[in-house]
Formats: structure tokens, sequence, C-alpha cells
């Protein structure tokens, strides 16, 4: 059994559009050139369309500044946060920082180390997010780097994080190229998203009303998977009655949060999985 490549995804997609094959993305052919458009924005806007489980990352994140100046030599940390933290490079969406503090001493009060967490040495538990923010952040990226492979980030600009949690760690979405990685929810969306935006490029010169209906029939099936997607990922991995899911946690413990920033980033909206209109 060989690999699934994003020329299969796109061949299935090609066939709900009763469109012929291409041998791969790169052969010239309409069909292809069509699909290189639309493949990549479509599966960042897919991922950050739900809180895919096979898409959750955790990742301890980068310390670009510290306003105090005690953990790193930047201090250009816009008020009212304490640290900078750099963007993971396969991020396409953030969803929220863990509220951690440093492991007691045995003998009680005073913390075992000051600063981030050190190496190898465990944290309490957290039961709440960090407040945060996602912005850009004046930090050049050099013309020779391959800036542009990075959600957010260009030649003048870097996305960051904020927040006041020192030794930050994020969970996020990851941008996960690999179909063999996905779950079959979301190997469905995609092509059914893919055969929607197809649609009217490779088929409305021939019969432009034969491609409305085959968006249509697509997109219907896009957004079924999306919410299966979002109800089953708030539930997965749990069997016990006494635990909340952290996104319910998120949004009503803390609903009273009125700081800058946010507590946890939902999931967005697709624009173009639409019917008479709106987003979705």
């Amino acid at each position: 059994m060989s690999a699934t490549l994003p020329v299969d995804i796109v061949n299935r997609a090609l066939d709900e559009c009763g469109i012929d094959a291409v041998g791969d993305l790169g052969d010239g052919s309409p069909q292809s050139r069509a699909a290189e458009r639309i493949y990549t924005p479509t599966l960042r806007q897919l991922l950050s369309g739900a809180h895919w489980n096979f898409a959750r990352k955790e990742l301890q994140l980068n310390l670009l500044a510290d306003y105090s100046g005690q953990n790193a030599t930047a201090t250009d940390v816009p008020t009212p946060w304490g640290y900078m933290y750099d963007w993971p490079t396969d991020c396409v969406h953030a969803r929220f920082v863990p509220q951690t503090y440093p492991q007691q001493s045995s003998t009680g009060g005073t913390p075992i180390f000051s600063g981030p967490p050190a190496p190898n040495v465990t944290t309490m538990g957290w039961n709440s997010p960090a407040p945060f923010i996602v912005t850009s952040a004046n930090r050049p990226n050099p013309i020779s780097s391959q800036w542009y492979e990075i959600e957010g980030h260009d030649p003048d600009q870097t996305r960051v994080i904020l927040t006041n949690q020192l030794g930050a760690t994020l969970i996020y979405t990851a941008l996960m190229q690999y179909p063999d990685a996905w779950d079959p929810l979301f190997e469905q969306a995609m092509v059914s998203a893919l055969a929607a935006r197809l649609a009217m490029p490779l088929l409305a010169k021939v019969d432009r009303a034969a491609a409305r209906t085959v968006r249509q029939d697509n997109i219907a099936i896009a957004k079924q998977a999306l919410d299966t997607a979002r109800i089953r990922d708030g539930d997965e991995g749990w069997t016990i009655v006494d635990h909340t899911p952290d996104w319910i946690r998120a949004r009503t413990t803390w609903a009273g949060w009125t700081g800058p920033g946010v507590l946890y980033y939902p999931w967005w909206s697709i624009p173009w999985l639409e019917d008479a209109g709106g987003t979705y």
C-alpha cells in the first residue's frame, strides 16, 4: 500500500466533478493548474475550521522578548504584556496558552526556581488558560529565508504571541500536509471542499448549471463534516463524566474575562462555504 499524496486527494475531488484525473499536480493541465492554486489555501482554512484532534499540537514557545529584561535581551513587548514569543513554524491556528505554575518545594512557600521551568522539571497542573493575543511585531525576516512558508510572516513583520505567562507553551492546530496523517472526516471534508472550488473554473464554461449543482452538493458535504468534527472534538478522548473539556471550561469558567487579549481562540468561520451568502 503506497502513501496517499495530495494528487490523490485532488483526483478524488475531480471525480466528484466528473472530470478526468491528473497524473501529477505539475502536468500543466487545466485541472492541475486550478488545483495548485487552491490546494494549500483550502487545506489551511479547513484546518482552522474545527479543532481537529489529529492536528492538535503542544509546543514550548521560543521567548523573543521580556518586558523586564530578566529573561531575554530584547524588551520591546507592547503594554500590558510581559513576554513576546515566536509563532511556531507549523502553526495555522492558535488555540490557547495553558496557565502553569512552578512546582513548590517540599517545605512549601518558595518556588524551587524563579524563571521559566527548567528542563525535566515538572510543573503543577493547570485548570485555566492564560490570557494571550496573536499579533505582528516589527521584526524583519531576511529575504533569503523561507518566511513565506510560515503563517503570518513577511519580509517586514513577524507573527508573535504576547502573554504574561513565563515559560509559555501553546496548544495549536498544526499544518498537517501529509494526507495519511488526516482522519477520515477531515479527508472527506478536504475532498468535498476542493470539489466545490474546482467546479466553477473547470465546469462553468461547459455547463454553468451543472457546475453550480456540483459546487452546492460538495459544500453541503464539507459543512456536514465540519459540523461533525466540531461536535466530536469537544468530547473525544474522555470517558468519565467528571471532566469538563478544556474548550467548555474556557468559555464558562472565564466568561467574565474583560482584560486584553483572549483566553481561547475558537475555530474560524470559512466564508467560501456558503449557500446564499454569509459565512460558515
